[in-house]
C-alpha cells in the first residue's frame, strides 16, 4: 500500500498507531483560521478600506492617462510581447493569485506559465442604436452597471459581486436571477475581439469566425486573449419588487422554482435559499419605475444582511418590498453571500452592523492578501464551496446530495436557461437537443458553509466529499462550475463537457502549445 503524509507510518509511528500530536504552530494556525475575526476587525478590515481606496484612485488616475492612448495602440503593444513570449511556452493572464475573486481554489498553473499583464479595463462606448456597449475585459460589473445606469441603460445578465470583471465573466461562469430569461453571462455577449496565440486580434461573433465564438465560453482563456467585447443592454427602470415567498417544504420550493422560472410571464428576477431541510424561501423581483411597498435600500451599511433578511421575512410570512435597481444587484456584497459570516460570525448582529458595519463590504482580493497558502488550505479542511448546473428536474435531487454529502444548511438556488448552439460549445443542454432548443437548468451553490462533520468536531475529508458530489452531478448531466475546487481528472472533465469544438478551435486558432488548456485552469488534481 502507497504510503501518504498522513499514515502513521511516515512519521516513524507503527501502523495503527495514533497520528503524532500537531505541533503548536500548526494548532495556532487552525485557531487563527477558526477565529480570524479577531484579526480581522481591528487590523485587517480597516485596511481593507484604505487599501480599497488606495487601489481605486490608482486605477482611476492610470485610466485617465491611458485616455491619451489609443484601445487599438494598446492593443498592438499587446500582440507584440504575445508574438515574443509565445515562443517560449505557455502563456496565461498575468493577474496575481490574490487578485482572483474565487476563494475557494488557487491557480497552480501559473507558476509553470509565462504571465502576459492584461491592462485594458476601459468603457469604450455605447451605441444606443444598436443597443450594446464595448467595454475592455477588465471592467469590473460595479463600475459597468454604474456607468450604464446613469445613461437609462443596464445588462440582462448582471452577478452580484461588483468586483468581478467582464472577461472573467466571459470566459468563466456569470449567473444571475435573471437567467432563466437573459441565459448565462455569456448569452449576452455581441461580439469578441481576441488575440491569438500568433498574434493576430479577430473578431467573433454569431456570424464571424463562429466557431470561435461558440467555443469561447467556459473556456477561461486557453483559446486566446479577450481585449474587447460587445454585451448586450437593456433599458433600465429604478426599482425592483421584490416579493418573499416563504416555504417549509423542499420538495415544494423546488417545484415552486421549476414552475416560476419556466413560465413565459413568470417574474422577471428568481431565486432560492434554503436554510435546513425543511426551510426555505423563494424570492422574486420585477422591474418597477414607482416604489408601490415598502422601500428597503439594502446595500446600506447597517441594514441586515440580504440572506439573512429574506430569511426573517419568510419566517415573518413573506411580504414585498421594493430595491433600488442598483442595490437589488449588489445585495448579496456586503456578506459575500454568506461567507463573511465565516469571517465574523456576529458581523449580522444589529450593534455590530449599527457600528461597525462600515467595515463590511470586504474585499476578496485583499483577504486573498493578507493569507498564506497553508492558511487556504486549511480552510479548504473546515469549508465547502461548491457550485454546479444541473437539468431543472433534478433540483430536489441535488438539493438533497448536499445535504448528504456535505451536511450543510444553506444552499442558493439560481434557475438558468441553456441554448444549444450551432455548432456546440462546451456547455448546452442535455445530448439530443436540436439547435436553438433551449432548456432549463438550476444552478445550486453552496456559498462557503461549515460541513457537519467539522461542525462536530469529527473529521472530514473535503476531497473525497468533493469526488462525491462531482459524481453525482456528472451522472444527472450536470455541469461543475469552473471556479470552484474541482477534483476531476482529465477523462471525467471531457466527459462533462462537450469538448469536441474546443479541441478543433485550439487547432485552428493556434492556441495549442500557447495557452494554457481549460482543464489545467480548472482541475485541482
Amino acid at each position: 500500500m502507497t504510503q501518504t503524509s498522513e499514515d502513521p507510518a511516515v512519521h516513524g509511528a507503527p501502523p495503527g498507531a495514533a497520528p503524532p500530536r500537531p505541533s503548536w504552530s500548526d494548532r495556532l494556525l487552525d485557531a487563527v483560521v477558526r477565529h480570524r475575526w479577531i484579526v480581522l476587525i481591528p487590523l485587517v478590515l480597516p485596511a481593507d478600506k484604505v487599501f480599497s481606496f488606495v487601489r481605486s484612485a490608482h486605477a482611476a488616475c492610470r485610466r485617465v492617462l491611458r485616455r491619451r492612448v489609443a484601445h487599438d495602440t494598446r492593443v498592438a503593444r499587446l500582440q507584440a510581447e504575445v508574438r515574443q513570449r509565445s515562443r517560449g511556452g505557455s502563456l496565461c493572464t498575468g493577474a496575481k493569485e490574490w487578485q482572483s475573486v474565487s476563494m475557494s481554489r488557487e491557480h497552480f498553473y501559473k507558476d509553470a506559465a509565462q504571465p502576459v499583464r492584461i491592462d485594458l479595463d476601459a468603457v469604450l462606448g455605447l451605441d444606443a442604436r444598436r443597443r450594446v456597449v464595448r467595454v475592455e475585459p477588465g471592467v469590473t460589473v460595479g463600475r459597468l452597471v454604474r456607468h450604464l445606469v446613469r445613461r437609462g441603460w443596464t445588462l440582462p445578465v448582471v452577478p452580484e459581486l461588483e468586483a468581478l470583471t467582464v472577461g472573467g465573466l466571459a470566459m468563466g461562469f456569470g449567473i444571475e436571477t435573471s437567467s432563466h430569461r437573459h441565459g448565462l453571462f455569456t448569452d449576452i455577449v455581441e461580439s469578441y475581439d481576441v488575440l491569438l496565440g500568433t498574434g493576430e486580434v479577430v473578431r467573433a461573433s454569431a456570424t464571424e469566425n463562429s466557431d470561435l465564438f461558440r467555443a469561447l465560453p467556459w473556456s477561461r482563456g486557453s483559446l486566446g486573449f479577450v481585449v474587447a467585447a460587445e454585451l448586450r443592454v437593456v433599458p433600465a427602470r429604478p426599482w425592483v419588487e421584490v416579493r418573499y415567498h416563504p416555504v417549509s417544504d423542499v420538495g415544494g420550493m423546488c417545484r415552486d422554482l421549476v414552475r416560476l422560472a419556466g413560465a413565459a410571464d413568470g417574474p422577471a428576477f428568481v431565486e432560492g435559499f434554503v436554510y435546513g431541510p425543511a426551510e426555505g424561501v423563494v424570492v422574486t423581483g420585477e422591474f418597477t419605475d414607482r416604489p408601490a411597498s415598502r422601500r428597503n435600500r439594502a446595500c446600506r451599511w447597517y441594514k441586515p444582511w440580504f440572506y439573512a433578511h429574506a430569511h426573517n421575512r419568510a419566517r415573518a410570512g413573506g411580504g414585498v418590498e421594493c430595491l433600488p435597481l442598483r442595490h437589488y444587484y449588489h445585495r448579496h456584497s456586503r456578506s459575500l453571500f454568506w461567507a463573511a459570516e465565516l469571517l465574523v460570525p456576529f458581523g449580522n448582529h444589529p450593534l455590530f452592523r449599527l457600528l461597525l458595519g462600515w467595515l463590511m463590504r470586504p474585499s476578496v482580493a485583499f483577504l486573498k492578501l493578507t493569507e498564506t497558502r497553508e492558511m487556504r488550505r486549511r480552510y479548504g479542511r473546515h469549508v465547502v464551496g461548491q457550485e454546479a448546473l444541473v437539468p431543472a428536474r433534478h433540483l430536489e435531487g441535488i438539493v438533497r446530495a448536499c445535504h448528504e454529502i456535505f451536511e450543510v444548511d444553506k444552499l442558493w438556488i439560481c434557475p438558468a436557461t441553456l441554448t444549444r448552439t450551432d455548432p456546440p460549445g462546451l456547455v448546452g443542454p442535455e445530448p439530443g437537443a436540436a439547435a436553438g432548443e433551449r432548456q432549463l437548468f438550476m444552478d445550486v451553490a453552496v456559498v462557503y458553509d461549515v460541513p457537519g462533520p467539522v461542525r462536530r468536531g469529527e473529521p472530514w475529508d473535503p476531497k473525497a466529499a468533493t469526488r462525491r458530489f462531482e459524481a453525482w452531478v456528472a451522472e444527472h448531466h450536470g455541469y461543475e462550475a469552473p471556479y470552484v475546487l474541482s477534483g476531476l481528472t482529465r477523462e471525467e472533465y471531457r466527459a462533462m463537457y462537450d469538448c469536441s469544438l474546443y479541441d478543433r478551435v485550439r487547432r485552428a486558432y493556434g492556441a495549442e502549445g500557447v495557452f494554457v488548456d481549460a482543464y489545467d485552469k480548472t482541475s485541482s488534481c
